[in-house]
Protein backbone atom coordinates (compact mmCIF):
# COMPACT_ATOMS: atom_id res chain seq x y z
CA UNK A 1 0.00 0.00 0.00
CA UNK A 2 1.45 3.38 -1.00
CA UNK A 3 0.97 6.35 1.29
CA UNK A 4 1.69 10.06 0.89
CA UNK A 5 5.20 11.02 -0.27
CA UNK A 6 6.02 7.47 -1.29
CA UNK A 7 6.11 6.04 2.21
CA UNK A 8 4.86 2.44 2.06
CA UNK A 9 4.11 -0.21 4.53
CA UNK A 10 5.70 -3.56 3.91
CA UNK A 11 9.08 -4.46 2.44
CA UNK A 12 9.87 -1.05 0.95
CA UNK A 13 8.93 0.90 4.05
CA UNK A 14 12.43 1.13 5.48
CA UNK A 15 13.95 2.27 2.19
CA UNK A 16 11.21 4.87 1.81
CA UNK A 17 11.78 6.16 5.34
CA UNK A 18 15.48 6.48 4.53
CA UNK A 19 14.50 8.45 1.44
CA UNK A 20 12.30 10.73 3.58
CA UNK A 21 15.23 11.28 5.92
CA UNK A 22 17.58 12.30 3.11
CA UNK A 23 15.06 14.25 1.06
CA UNK A 24 13.84 16.25 4.08
CA UNK A 25 17.37 17.51 4.66
CA UNK A 26 17.77 18.43 0.99
CA UNK A 27 14.47 20.29 1.03
CA UNK A 28 15.35 22.39 4.05
CA UNK A 29 18.76 23.16 2.55
CA UNK A 30 16.96 24.49 -0.54
CA UNK A 31 14.73 26.66 1.65
CA UNK A 32 11.71 24.39 1.26
CA UNK A 33 11.20 23.68 4.95
CA UNK A 34 7.40 23.37 4.73
CA UNK A 35 7.70 20.57 2.19
CA UNK A 36 10.26 18.87 4.42
CA UNK A 37 7.91 19.09 7.40
CA UNK A 38 5.01 17.75 5.33
CA UNK A 39 7.11 14.79 4.22
CA UNK A 40 8.35 14.09 7.75
CA UNK A 41 4.88 14.48 9.25
CA UNK A 42 3.46 11.98 6.77
CA UNK A 43 6.18 9.43 7.51
CA UNK A 44 5.84 10.06 11.24
CA UNK A 45 2.08 9.56 11.07
CA UNK A 46 2.56 6.24 9.34
CA UNK A 47 5.25 5.10 11.78
CA UNK A 48 2.95 6.02 14.67
CA UNK A 49 -0.02 4.17 13.16
CA UNK A 50 2.17 1.10 12.68
CA UNK A 51 3.75 1.53 16.14
CA UNK A 52 7.29 1.48 14.72
CA UNK A 53 8.94 2.89 17.82
CA UNK A 54 12.43 3.05 16.34
CA UNK A 55 11.21 5.00 13.32
CA UNK A 56 9.13 7.30 15.50
CA UNK A 57 12.28 8.17 17.47
CA UNK A 58 14.36 8.61 14.33
CA UNK A 59 11.78 10.68 12.46
CA UNK A 60 11.01 12.90 15.45
CA UNK A 61 14.72 13.54 15.92
CA UNK A 62 15.19 14.32 12.22
CA UNK A 63 12.17 16.64 12.24
CA UNK A 64 13.52 18.43 15.33
CA UNK A 65 16.89 18.89 13.60
CA UNK A 66 15.19 20.18 10.45
CA UNK A 67 13.17 22.59 12.60
CA UNK A 68 16.35 23.73 14.34
CA UNK A 69 18.11 24.30 11.00
CA UNK A 70 15.04 26.16 9.73
CA UNK A 71 15.01 28.31 12.88
CA UNK A 72 11.57 27.07 13.90
CA UNK A 73 11.88 26.61 17.65
CA UNK A 74 8.15 25.95 18.09
CA UNK A 75 8.34 22.93 15.81
CA UNK A 76 11.64 21.83 17.32
CA UNK A 77 9.94 21.73 20.71
CA UNK A 78 6.88 19.96 19.34
CA UNK A 79 8.87 17.19 17.63
CA UNK A 80 11.18 16.75 20.61
CA UNK A 81 8.21 16.47 22.95
CA UNK A 82 6.49 13.99 20.62
CA UNK A 83 9.54 11.72 20.89
CA UNK A 84 9.62 11.70 24.70
CA UNK A 85 7.32 8.70 25.27
CA UNK A 86 9.52 6.65 22.93
CA UNK A 87 12.87 7.63 24.45
CA UNK A 88 15.27 4.84 25.33
CA UNK A 89 16.44 6.78 28.38
CA UNK A 90 13.55 8.94 29.49
CA UNK A 91 15.43 10.82 32.21
CA UNK A 92 18.09 12.02 29.75
CA UNK A 93 15.45 12.79 27.12
CA UNK A 94 13.47 15.02 29.46
CA UNK A 95 16.69 16.68 30.66
CA UNK A 96 17.49 17.57 27.05
CA UNK A 97 13.91 18.71 26.55
CA UNK A 98 14.23 20.93 29.63
CA UNK A 99 17.35 22.47 28.09
CA UNK A 100 15.45 23.18 24.87
CA UNK A 101 12.60 24.78 26.79
CA UNK A 102 15.06 26.89 28.75
CA UNK A 103 16.64 28.15 25.52
CA UNK A 104 13.14 29.07 24.42
CA UNK A 105 12.59 31.14 27.55
CA UNK A 106 10.15 28.70 29.15
CA UNK A 107 12.02 28.55 32.46
CA UNK A 108 9.15 27.32 34.64
CA UNK A 109 8.23 24.47 32.32
CA UNK A 110 11.92 23.62 31.89
CA UNK A 111 12.31 23.40 35.64
CA UNK A 112 9.34 21.02 35.88
CA UNK A 113 10.93 18.68 33.34
CA UNK A 114 14.31 19.03 35.08
CA UNK A 115 12.70 18.12 38.39
CA UNK A 116 11.19 14.99 36.84
CA UNK A 117 14.55 14.07 35.31
CA UNK A 118 16.16 14.49 38.73
CA UNK A 119 13.52 12.33 40.40
CA UNK A 120 14.14 9.58 37.82
CA UNK A 121 17.93 9.78 37.98
CA UNK A 122 18.50 9.84 41.74
CA UNK A 123 17.38 6.27 42.51
CA UNK A 124 19.52 4.97 39.64
CA UNK A 125 22.86 3.63 40.64
CA UNK A 126 24.72 4.09 37.38
CA UNK A 127 27.47 6.59 36.70
CA UNK A 128 25.27 8.12 34.01
CA UNK A 129 22.43 8.61 36.53
CA UNK A 130 24.78 10.27 39.00
CA UNK A 131 26.25 12.49 36.27
CA UNK A 132 22.77 13.51 35.16
CA UNK A 133 21.72 14.32 38.72
CA UNK A 134 24.88 16.39 39.18
CA UNK A 135 24.27 18.31 35.94
CA UNK A 136 20.68 18.98 36.96
CA UNK A 137 21.69 20.22 40.40
CA UNK A 138 24.37 22.46 38.93
CA UNK A 139 21.78 24.23 36.79
CA UNK A 140 18.77 23.94 39.11
CA UNK A 141 20.11 23.49 42.69
CA UNK A 142 16.67 24.13 44.15
CA UNK A 143 15.17 20.95 42.67
CA UNK A 144 16.87 18.87 45.36
CA UNK A 145 15.11 20.95 48.00
CA UNK A 146 11.71 20.24 46.44
CA UNK A 147 12.08 16.49 46.92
Amino acid sequence: MVLCFGVRSGSGAMEDKHHVMMESLHLVQRGEAEQAFNMLDSALEQATEENHVTWIRILCRRAAVVAHVAGDRRREIRYTEKALPYAKDYSFAIYNFAQLLLRDGQADLAKRYATKAYELSTPGGTVADRDLAAALLKQWPEIAENR
